[in-house]
């Protein structure tokens, strides 16, 4: 083969030469049979990522928000049937560029009255970016609520000091919304716990002195967690800004950025902690990879929490900013929309690692110490887990765990099971 391309450039690229080449080489293609166009796209169509349910419905929402205000009440019909329609179309958008997505929005609308004049009020909306970044920051919000959910159930599991969760740290020494936001909710949800009190910690057996401070992954949660959310406040400013407001996409693509920094921090922070819990020394004194019963017979979590290592650092290689990649003068707000859909999946997974490790920790303590109570919130968090995913007493495949916590925190059932205990959570 080598030779017949050698020929081709050696001849100066002539006719012949590529007639000669082609005669040496391999034998012609076998013909496709029974394969047809609309077979091949949709092999195309599941080479490509649908947006969710939830952002696909935020795009058209934007779009119709637009139409009204604008008065084209044509185009506002067609929306409204889409949105009261059981399902939204699918809509592909990591393989596409916003403006395929567009089209392929408008060839949704084509088919429920859309007519090819209203094409260009289309193609000049802002709604693909504006309704990914909605649904990107709304997400992220949960998200955060759910990391709180995890730390507080870590918590209980190291029977953990609470003094670095007190109000007169956040609201009164560093009064920053997120710190205060993030520490308010730790208190409620590991509110009425015995464990992670002295009484629990003695209990237990392996604190002799009363615990000055935790690992400073724990301890510096409201300042981690709420510098996070700090950040996620800024972007949901932005974003409705950007929506009810107009302008350019230049904020959104800046805030996203910054946005999917933040979560890649909190994802390393949601890493460190279930490491932790694998090592007695650094659990203080639960057993080494959370094992239950005879040590040595199960190996418990530790590969568990590799994995999570993994996805963060798959995390964090979408972290480079959106600014650095593009051309000058470009606005990447799609770009960096399309990475956050990627990051936030990402995040789910390795919050739902934290969960499983600190609900095995939190039933091992429990059998130690029947009589003490853990927090409504947190009891309520492990109780949902527990639903479905039963303590690991021996070896088994813990990917269906995996899949099954994450399922819990993507569908906001566990968020849902702790609110409807403790109350909305900040």
């Amino acid at each position: 083969m080598q030779n017949c391309l050698e020929t081709i450039v050696s001849s100066g690229f002539t006719p012949e030469s590529v007639r000669q080449a082609a005669a040496k080489s391999r034998p012609p293609r076998r013909r496709a049979e029974g394969f047809s166009f609309s077979e091949a796209k949709k092999m195309l169509d599941l080479s490509c990522s649908v947006l969710p349910l939830e952002a696909a419905k935020r795009v058209i929402s934007i779009l119709y928000f637009e139409t009204l205000i604008c008065k084209e009440n044509r185009l506002a019909s067609a929306l409204e049937k889409m949105l009261c329609a059981d399902d939204s179309p699918s809509l592909h958008y990591e393989t596409n560029s916003e403006e395929l997505l567009l089209a392929e929005l408008f060839g949704h609308l084509s088919s429920v009255g859309a007519l090819p004049e209203d094409w260009e009020f289309v193609a000049k909306s802002r709604c693909v970016v504006n309704g990914i970044a909605w649904y990107a920051v709304s997400k992220a919000h949960e998200y955060m609520k759910v990391a709180d959910i995890a730390v507080a159930l870590n918590l209980e599991a190291i029977r953990g000091e609470l003094g670095a969760f007190d109000d007169r740290l956040s609201s009164v020494a560093r009064p920053f919304p997120g710190q205060i936001d993030c520490a308010s909710n730790v208190r409620r949800l590991v509110d009425g716990s015995r464990m992670t009190t002295d009484e629990g910690r003695y209990a237990f057996g392996y604190d002799t002195h009363p615990r000055v401070q935790d690992a400073i992954c724990v301890r510096a949660t409201p300042q981690t967690h709420g510098g996070a959310r700090d950040v996620c406040y800024f972007a949901e400013d932005v974003v409705e800004r950007a929506i009810l407001e107009g302008g350019s996409g230049y904020g959104a693509e800046y805030a996203l950025d910054g946005l999917e920094t933040a979560l890649a921090d909190l994802a390393h922070l949601c890493d460190r902690r279930p490491f932790r819990l694998n090592d007695s020394r650094l659990s203080y004194g639960l057993p080494m990879n959370l094992t239950h019963g005879a040590t040595g017979l199960n190996h418990g979590f530790p590969v568990v929490q590799s994995n999570q290592a993994a996805l963060v650092a798959e995390l964090k290689l979408l972290v480079l900013p959106s600014a650095v990649v593009k051309a000058p003068g470009e606005c990447a707000a799609y770009y960096a929309a399309c990475k956050m859909l990627r990051a936030l999946p990402l995040l789910s997974k390795v919050m739902a690692i934290e969960l499983l490790m600190a609900c095995q920790g939190m039933d091992i303590v429990k059998e130690r110490l029947p009589e003490l109570s853990f927090g409504l919130g947190t009891a309520a968090a492990k109780d949902k887990v527990r639903e479905k995913i039963a303590m690991m007493t021996e070896n088994r495949f813990v990917s269906p765990d995996m899949n099954e916590a994450d399922r819990f925190i993507t569908s906001g059932e566990v968020l849902k099971a702790v609110e409807a205990t403790v109350g909305g959570l900040r």
